[in-house]
């Protein structure tokens, strides 16, 4: 195939490959030539949270791949429109034969019924490209494709199971450095403090308590500092009472450290998976140390609900705000967005930045829950 047939080809494949390109539609769509089905049914089913599929069920229906059916019982129905991805189907052969490089013949009769005929490219074998005279040649693109997208898959499988192990492992190197502050550094200044104290008063020389004082001070300071340091590092009361309570504390402690008004609300539930707990946590952290720093707020809400097995993370502020996309693509400032991204994709969350110049910032995450419960 010459380079202005490829180039032809793919440019006129490009809005439908849009549509079909992204792995959670065709996720969607495969689950969908099973039958019709709810948004929670395809959310439980796939992993994704319903927010996420009902805005990937918005680009299938603009479409026509995806069809809403009159409402039931069971909620807000969605098919497969068979008829339309027959279509889809077929504009992949007709590309291919106005670039030239597949010569049509005439159509075959097929006695398969219509649900059976209309296969998605993306999903099954072709059975329209029976029609082509050069079929193989067909067949062999969309073979070479399906195993390019598989190898992708499996790469991308591979990237994030090792980030998921670099991440475990700077975990635990946190709890280490934080035991370590704690049971080390922090009981050597706090035995150093009580020293400094009792040689305080057995002086008489004003001059040289004043001093001690000013020692005594400076190391009250260190101490405190390497306590915070270690419950920032790994806070103990995330892994003794949960999410919600570290949550509230650190929210707090934020507001007395940085005298910014902080409110942290939520819908008050029980323990969440441990790995959940951590990484809403990092978000929480990673989000307001980025308003301390950048956001010049008065005010912040903290709130995390839970709605059947969704759980919802927001973070608002009323600050400067800043440009999204540009942040994004910066190589210094883009790293905190990328970082919550990486968490939260390795429990299958997802991650929404708003924020206008002037106009304060909105960063919420989604997370589905599993349906056992704490591990």
């Amino acid at each position: 195939m010459g380079l202005d047939t490829t180039t032809k080809i793919s440019d006129d494949l490009a809005p439908a490959l849009r549509v079909v390109g992204s792995r959670h539609r065709l996720e969607i769509l495969y689950v969908l030539s099973g039958g019709a089905s709810t948004v929670s049914r395809i959310a439980e089913e796939i992993g994704l949270s319903r927010r996420t599929v009902n805005r990937h069920l918005a680009v299938l229906r603009e479409y026509g791949l995806v069809k809403l059916q009159p409402s039931s019982g069971n909620g807000r129905l969605y098919s497969l429109d068979r008829d339309q991805a027959a279509m889809l189907n077929a504009s992949f052969i007709s590309v291919m034969a106005r670039a030239g490089s597949v010569d049509v013949a005439a159509p075959v009769e097929s006695t398969a019924a219509p649900e059976e005929s209309a296969s998605l490219v993306a999903l099954q074998t072709p059975e329209a490209c029976t029609q082509c005279q050069n079929a193989s040649f067909v067949r062999e693109v969309l073979d070479e494709l399906d195993q390019s997208l598989v190898k992708a898959r499996e790469y991308q499988v591979r990237l994030r199971q090792m980030s998921s192990q670099v991440l475990t492992a700077q975990e635990e190197e946190r709890k280490r450095i934080a035991r370590e502050l704690h049971d080390d550094t922090a009981q050597a200044l706090t035995s150093v403090l009580v020293r400094l104290r009792l040689l305080e008063r057995s002086l008489e020389d004003e001059r040289l308590r004043r001093g001690l004082a000013e020692l005594r001070d400076l190391t009250g300071a260190t101490l405190e500092g390497v306590r915070r340091l270690a419950i920032d590092l790994r806070p103990p009361m995330l892994d003794d009472l949960g999410l919600e309570a570290a949550l509230q504390s650190f929210v707090q402690d934020f507001s007395q450290r940085w005298l910014i008004r902080a409110t942290f609300t939520s819908s008050r539930f029980g323990r969440l998976p441990v790995e959940v707990e951590l990484v809403l946590y990092r978000i929480v952290q990673e989000a307001l140390s980025n308003v301390a720093r950048h956001a010049n707020a008065s005010r912040v809400l903290v709130r995390l609900t839970r709605r059947g097995r969704t759980l919802r993370l927001l973070v608002e502020d009323d600050g400067c705000g800043f440009d999204v996309e540009a942040t994004k693509h910066s190589r210094e400032s883009g790293l905190g967005l990328f970082g919550m991204e990486e968490r939260l994709a390795l429990v299958s969350g997802t991650l929404r930045v708003e924020s206008t110049v002037g106009g304060g910032t909105r960063v919420s995450a989604e997370v589905p829950l599993p349906r056992s419960g704490r591990r």
